[in-house]
């Protein structure tokens, strides 16, 4: 008999969207000797997920065994020559060395460095140290820039802080929802699932898109905006329930500033009008107003949909116009929130990892706010910047491509497959002298462009905190052993700034002291307080905060006092804001040349650009590859038969995928998802094709709408049927959740040329 291997249950979270699920992973000894994931189920206990995992989440192990990961360094003397293997001291040597030969030759902005939500807190933390108050650079961004920045940066205006001010347990007493920009059944399916409960009990689901979309399916009104217009159909909707007497008038005085512009501004969204600019009934607008107008608790829920627009500030602005109008925020039940992408992005914006962010949701532009950073660094009064503030992830890259930026270390992410116009990300990291990237697998699109590649550990494999959606921290522990020479991020990050001649502000033994210094820098404006959570609290339990010393571990509503019940918000006044937004239009519209809008997202079963679930053969059977959806109308008159090759081009970049032809889109509309790139075939990166203009007050990348043209290349090469619009019932794994394992996968076809450009003509790739 074979001796069965000893395993053990160890507490975790999952690291995809920023739902935050609770997992449970059993460890044991893998074929290599190394302590390793066997399986992944949900962890009942934890208050996000109370056991529920997606596909996604339910196939954590095969993720974590997948193939290609970074046992070593890979650097290369020339930009010519093939990585090779390095050890990794020598690697950390050389990228603190080449860092600092070019800050004293070039000064602290000829180097940037762009991270991601998917670190630990403690990483993005010393990030930002290292970033702004020894490299004493403003020029960090992080991919919540592309996602989240549009939300941040409304709820600042709007409430005075970032974050949502409620919780998921407002899931369990809303009357109504209002899903608006989100496709929650495909990208956040575990609270979808919560969600539905509800309307189980009788609580009605508004869901607001320009693509009938799965959650759609669910919904009791569906409403299909045309691209874009979503300001007008917020306005509007704030207008008829005025027009119906479903405000309320003592919360608005008590609380709130501004409404008394709001409706002289508001006469110019009667129904007729914003029915004309939304394609939408004006009797849908009406009933509308009015699930949301007699509802006694109602949350709205939104994403990209909202985010990724030149206007997403002023969205999240409208949306939580109607809160504040109607008095449902900052209660049981009610509120506006805003789901993230990550697994830690709300953690990353609380450290100030993009722009001029400071920890503990502070700025460089406020004088008080630098000198409390400076004292917790212990730098001298002066140290961190005030000027310099970049104006987000697209101008980063230009700069680069410009010749300013001399030098970028990339975290975690991969930016040439996930930022608009991608065009400037090759061309950036082509004129850079030096471009170091951090990851744990060592194909990614933007590694091909690295001098030197560091390899980080998993989340698994290294101690960390992890914030989600509602602001409840996880911690996450050592179960696994990381191949080779990998490393936990925090631990690389301190290593290459004591090359850098940083010894003393980054001497750190342990992910815990680093944690340690972070609850320091608790907020009593904002309310981002810790302080009353530790690592040995944690390893017992997830914390929410805001979370002051012998507090609970759950502190679901914000802004209001625990003690008298107060309710102010962090502004000036105490007050929340109301902000007139008017409807403008995208920033590129369809033209003569260019007469379709082109919307782009995710499906169920992948990722964000298939770095790790491109690496799990179930979620590959699931959603094997990318395509294109048009409507049957357009379909027919451009020539176009289902599973044809189609371009789909625009002013930057062209890409061709297969077709399916639906009605899911409108007429003059296509969709297609960003997660396939050039690791599967040439011409496959839909941000070739997307518009990088920007928010003017978030500076997040405008992906949902741009004008295209599409074009029939070829026939079908078999027969193909629309993929199936899957709804969630159940993600509780049984014993296989998603069946029998398909053969594993050869790898991802290897294209003509390693990297193809953004599109031809363009810049030449390395090789």
């Amino acid at each position: 008999m074979t001796p069965t291997t000893p395993t053990s249950q160890v507490r975790s979270v999952c690291s995809y969207c920023g739902v935050g699920c609770g997992i449970v992973l059993d460890v044991g000894m893998g074929p290599d000797g190394r302590r390793t994931v066997l399986k992944a189920t949900g962890d009942k206990a934890h208050p996000a997920n109370a056991g529920r995992l997606c596909t996604k989440g339910a196939t954590t192990a095969e993720m974590l065994s997948a193939p290609g990961r970074l046992t070593t360094a890979l650097v290369r003397d020339d930009r010519g020559a093939e990585p090779v293997p390095a050890p990794m001291a020598d690697a950390v040597a050389e990228t603190a060395r080449r860092l600092r030969a070019i800050i004293d030759e070039h000064g602290p902005d000829s180097v940037a460095f762009y991270v991601s939500g998917q670190m630990s807190l403690e990483a993005q933390y010393l990030t930002n140290k290292l970033a702004k108050g020894f490299v004493r650079t403003n020029q960090i961004e992080s991919n919540s820039r592309l996602c989240m920045a549009s939300a941040g940066a409304g709820y600042k205006l709007s409430l005075g802080a970032d974050g949502p001010p409620g919780s998921y347990e407002d899931f369990d007493r809303a009357d109504a929802f209002l899903v608006i920009g989100s496709n929650m059944a495909d990208c956040h399916p575990i609270l979808f699932l919560r969600m539905m409960e509800r309307v189980k009990a009788g609580a009605k689901l508004i869901v607001v898109d320009p693509r009938r979309t799965a959650t759609a399916a669910k919904a009791d009104l569906f409403l299909q905006v045309e691209p874009g217009t979503d300001l007008a159909l917020l306005n509007g909707l704030l207008g008829l329930l005025v027009e119906a007497g479903h405000t309320d008038p003592d919360f608005i005085a008590a609380h709130t500033e501004g409404w008394e512009a709001m409706p002289e501004f508001l006469a110019d969204y009667a129904p007729d009008v914003v029915a004309g600019i939304t394609g939408l009934d004006e009797d849908d607008l009406r009933e509308a107003a009015r699930l949301i107008g007699s509802a006694g608790e109602w949350m709205s829920l939104w994403t990209m949909g909202l985010n990724q627009s030149t206007h997403g500030t002023w969205n999240t602005n409208a949306l939580v116009n109607l809160h504040l109008a109607t008095g449902t925020i900052c209660r049981p039940g009610s509120g506006p929130f805003s789901l993230t992408g990550q697994p830690n992005a709300m953690g990353g914006r609380e450290m100030g990892y993009m722009g001029p962010g400071l920890p503990g949701q502070r700025s460089v532009l406020v004088d008080s706010e630098r000198e409390f950073i400076e004292d917790l660094w212990e730098l001298p009064p002066g140290t961190v910047r005030k000027d310099g503030v970049g104006r987000g992830t697209v101008e980063m890259f230009q700069k680069m491509a410009d010749g300013e930026i001399k030098a970028c270390w990339i975290i975690c992410t991969n930016p040439v497959a996930s930022v608009a116009n991608r065009r400037t990300v090759i061309e950036g990291l082509e004129a850079a002298e030096f471009v170091v990237t951090q990851d744990v697998f060592g194909e990614t699109e933007t590694n091909a462009y690295a001098d030197v590649v560091l390899p980080g550990a998993m989340w698994t494999e290294g101690e960390g905190v992890f914030v989600n959606s509602e602001r409840n921290l996880t911690l996450t522990l050592p179960v696994a052993d990381p191949p080779g020479e990998a490393m936990a991020d925090w631990r690389i990050i301190a290593s290459v700034a004591r090359g850098m001649g940083y010894e003393k502000g980054f001497s750190y033994d342990s992910a815990e002291q680093v944690f340690e210094e972070i609850r320091r820098a608790w907020n009593p404006v904002t309310g981002w307080d810790l302080r009353g959570v530790t690592y040995e609290r944690l390893r017992s339990e997830p914390v929410q905060w805001p979370a002051a010393e012998g507090g609970p571990a759950r502190n679901p509503i914000r802004y209001v006092d625990g003690g008298t019940g107060e309710l102010r918000f962090p502004t000036a006044s105490g007050r929340a804001v109301f902000h007139a937004r008017p409807h403008l239009p995208a920033a590129e519209m369809p033209d003569d040349d260019f007469p379709f809008v082109l919307n782009t997202g995710r499906v169920q079963h992948q990722w964000h650009t298939l770095t790790k679930t491109g690496r799990v053969a179930k979620l590959n059977k699931l959603n094997p590859g990318p395509f294109v959806e048009l409507h049957p109308e357009d379909a027919a008159a451009l020539g176009i038969a289902e599973g044809d090759r189609v371009e789909v081009a625009s002013r930057r970049g062209r890409a061709v995928l297969p077709a399916v032809v639906t009605d899911r889109v409108l007429p003059g509309g296509c969709f297609a998802p960003f997660h396939w790139n050039d690791l599967f075939g040439e011409y496959l990166s839909v941000n070739a094709v997307t518009s990088d203009a920007v928010d003017p007050i978030s500076f997040q990348p405008e992906f949902k709408v741009c004008a295209v043209s599409l074009t029939r290349v070829s026939a079908a090469p078999a027969p193909v049927s629309a993929p199936a619009v899957i709804v969630p019932t159940s993600v509780t794994p049984h014993p296989d959740p998603l069946g029998p394992a398909p053969p594993p996968p050869p790898g991802p076809p290897a294209p003509d040329r390693p990297y193809p450009t953004a599109s031809p003509p363009g810049p030449a790739p390395r090789p």
